[in-house]
């Protein structure tokens, strides 16, 4: 184990009775203490191994790779460490931040690599400062086993040295090649489109707001609600991270101005329907390929995601990362303890199952680990079923809460 408490908590279980033991002699009372030394010594030793195995090791050989298939290569090696880790730790804030620590630097060493390809083409480096932006599970420090794409990239038009056309065509081809690459390394394209080779995420700071006003102000353009609630999740990875200061004060002003667009968030989150039904069973799929699964991500994970998002967000709190969220509302009062508590424990409830899924479907190479979701209830122990069902209870009541405080009673 690393640096995990249960070994001290378990440790004074084990001698309680002598730590109570009022005429124990001093020599004693060093050897239960020099005992629990050496259970902490070793301890911390392997925790300083495992860092300096990361730091010295992987790290370092990220920033020094100039080859793609390299940087291949430690991604899948370190998707394999990690999930060691967790079988062994089970400590999901640790998971996460490993995943962020390792994929951003190989997005960093990536996005240099190719401002190398840009000179070495003669099309020269970044004409202008940029920011490279992670959205999605990326943005929030949400990642397990699977990844792909959700980025976007805004940019600097400059002092006028270069003309806004050649700094717009320069980005372009940079994006695009960007995430061509990002794929070489393990990266997968984003189905829905959410990367900077699509245009719709990649833009100048003045092109960013114009595109926030049209939607969130105007009400128009190709930016879509969804798009808007993408972007309430973007945390910058690489470049000037002020271009994105600027953005995002913009955005958020704006939206939370933004009363109908709010109210309409709200209520995709208060309506979401979870895995339990009205008499407490599970909701499967009754027919088809995933015939008696139920899908954990859509009918458990995502209606936490999106409600503790659109609660922190009606407060003012515009953390990306959802357990934050959640232990911000409290501190603001916003939520009570216990509904803190039962929030944390649905969260890291529904990602274990996931990780769990995805390591059991990672053991077959016949079985397709990209829909690692769908986790069949009746073979869940009676334990697993109850966790679930109470994770399950625990997203309706914030939605029932979200529904009550925010929108007041209103018919929705």
């Amino acid at each position: 184990m690393l640096l995990d408490f249960s070994i001290i908590e378990k440790y004074i279980s084990d001698n309680q009775d002598a730590l109570k033991d009022r005429l124990m002699l001093r020599h004693e009372r060093y050897k239960i203490l020099a005992t629990l030394q050496d259970k902490l010594q070793t301890l911390l030793e392997n925790y300083n191994t495992f860092e300096k195995n990361i730091s010295s090791r992987l790290f370092n050989k990220i920033e020094k790779a100039t080859a793609y298939e390299k940087l291949r290569n430690y991604h899948f090696k370190s998707v394999e460490g990690i999930k060691e880790f967790y079988l062994n730790n089970h400590t999901i804030p640790d998971v996460h931040d490993l995943f962020r620590l390792v994929r951003d630097a190989i997005t960093v060493r990536v996005l240099q690599l190719v401002e190398e390809e840009m000179k070495s083409q003669g099309l020269g480096l970044p004409p202008t400062e940029y920011v490279w932006i992670g959205l999605g599970s990326e943005g929030r420090d949400e990642q397990t086993l699977l990844t792909d794409q959700d980025n976007m990239i805004v940019y600097d038009t400059g002092n006028g040295q270069y003309g806004l056309d050649i700094i717009e065509q320069y980005y372009e081809t940079f994006s695009k090649k960007a995430v061509d690459r990002l794929s070489d390394v393990g990266f997968e394209k984003c189905k829905g489109g959410v990367m900077p080779s699509n245009e719709k995420w990649r833009g100048s700071i003045q092109t960013w707001k114009k595109r926030l006003e049209d939607r969130l102000i105007l009400e128009k353009g190709d930016f879509d609600d969804l798009d808007v609630i993408i972007l309430t999740d973007a945390r910058p990875m690489k470049g000037n991270s002020k271009l994105l200061d600027e953005v995002m004060t913009f955005f958020f002003s704006s939206l939370t101005d933004n009363t109908r667009i709010m109210k309409d968030f709200i209520k995709s989150a208060v309506l979401m329907p979870t895995a339990i039904t009205f008499f407490g069973n599970f909701r499967v799929e009754k027919s088809g390929e995933y015939k008696d699964l139920l899908n954990i991500k859509l009918l458990g994970w995502a209606p936490l995601i999106l409600s503790v998002r659109m609660l922190a967000l009606s407060n003012g709190i515009y953390e990306t990362n959802t357990l934050k969220r959640i232990r911000l509302m409290k501190e603001k009062g916003v939520i009570k303890k216990e509904m803190e508590k039962n929030l944390t424990d649905a969260y890291l409830t529904f990602v274990n199952f996931r990780i769990m899924n995805q390591i059991e479907k990672s053991k077959d190479n016949n079985n397709n680990i990209s829909d690692a979701n769908h986790i069949r209830p009746d073979m869940l122990g009676q334990k697993a079923q109850e966790e679930m069902r109470r994770s399950m209870k625990s997203v309706e009541a914030l939605q029932k809460y979200i529904e009550e405080v925010l929108l007041f009673g209103q018919p929705i």
